[in-house]
């Protein structure tokens, strides 16, 4: 039996709104028939707050944020807070795992292909025991989280993902509490490694494919989103960057 077909996609620097509008779209797509997709990209900066998050972990103010150019969203992932920006791949894998989902055998396989393409890099990623992601250790021997990992699940269809800091600037995750819990926070370019988020999307999209047992094919474009393929309740009908309703 032949493997089923992920198709992904390269979208560069993509605002986070759209793209969660994008991801409901081929979630309606992929119900009716079409095809699972591997959406990667990169956003302007945002940071993001999970099911379980609260703005209290975010530790900067509106002003600061701003002038960071940062945007602030509640969404429907799982998870706390976390931060996205350039120099950091995002994978938001949209897939069908049936009517009875194993959910954490879907995210150990990305913690799985994520350790890959770390490793063809030389570095040493791993689990932390009770923390989703991938860990490294420091020089120091302190351990720090390498890559993000924030995902939804419903009616069997996957949306959100991981993100993996490449060269992503640093100094956005002391804007806030990252994951709920105090922790240090790597990139590739921390660990020694000169690369860009385009080309370890490459690495990205064939770990991950062998690992869910998909085919992997590349797509260049993938239609917009339109708003009869977003659900009436879907909560990105509703989403609005905080900061826009905050005086600052």
């Amino acid at each position: 039996m032949s493997a089923s077909e992920l198709r992904a996609t390269w979208l560069g620097a993509v605002p986070y709104l759209a793209t969660w509008r994008l991801q409901e779209a081929v979630a309606s797509r992929l119900r009716g028939g079409g095809p699972e997709r591997l959406l990667l990209l990169e956003h302007d900066p945002v940071y993001t707050i999970g099911r379980r998050g609260t703005t209290d972990n975010l530790i900067a103010g509106p002003r600061e944020l701003s002038e960071a150019g940062a945007e602030v969203y509640r969404v429907d992932r799982g998870g706390d807070i976390t931060y996205h920006g350039p120099g950091q791949l995002v994978g938001y894998p949209v897939l069908s795992l049936g009517d009875m989902p194993d959910l954490p055998g879907y995210v150990r396989a990305i913690e799985d292909a994520l350790i890959a393409v770390v490793a063809r890099h030389g570095v040493v990623g791993r689990r932390e025991m009770g923390k989703s992601g991938v860990w490294v250790d420091l020089d120091d021997g302190r351990p720090a989280k390498l890559a993000a990992i924030g995902v939804r699940v419903s009616r069997g269809i996957t949306t959100h993902g991981f993100a993996l800091n490449v060269s992503t600037d640093l100094a956005a995750f002391a804007r806030m509490i990252p994951c709920g819990f105090v922790h240090e926070v790597a990139s590739l370019q921390r660990l020694g490694v000169h690369a860009d988020a385009r080309a370890i999307a490459g690495e990205a999209a064939d770990a991950l494919a062998e690992r869910l047992g998909r085919a992997l094919s590349w797509d260049p474009h993938v239609e917009p989103a339109m708003d009869s393929e977003i659900p009436a309740d879907a909560p990105v009908r509703g989403a609005e960057d905080l900061l826009a309703t905050t005086p600052v």
